[in-house]
């Protein structure tokens, strides 16, 4: 009896360690498939900053742009004020002359 007792025992412990290695194992698969979710979230993420990152060189290049592009507008507003100062002195000196010529004819 006592050889079908340690027998019995034996088979119990087998029994329950392979419960504890079948729980090890889903637990494990469980672990591995989170892990994967992980990595590839983590993957989605690097593309995403690197999309970020080459839409903000793009905006970059595109602000440097308007900077010059404005910088040069300023640069012909300041000449057509000097021309604009210009042809009001000239309309002046002219306004003068036809009246130095209105005097001379009369």
């Amino acid at each position: 009896m006592a050889a079908g007792g340690a027998a019995d025992a034996q088979a119990r412990f087998g029994h329950s360690v392979k419960g504890l290695l079948t729980e090890k194992v889903t637990s494990c698969g469980t672990d591995v498939i989170a892990l994967t979710k992980q990595v590839l979230k983590g993957s989605r993420s690097a593309e995403l900053l690197g999309q970020a990152a080459r839409n903000m060189v793009m905006q970059e290049d595109a602000i440097l742009h308007s900077e010059d592009s404005l910088r040069k507008m300023a640069i012909i507003t300041t000449h057509l004020q000097y021309q604009q100062e210009a042809i009001q002195k000239n309309v002046e000196r002219s306004s003068n002359l036809q009246d130095q010529l209105s005097h001379l004819l009369k």
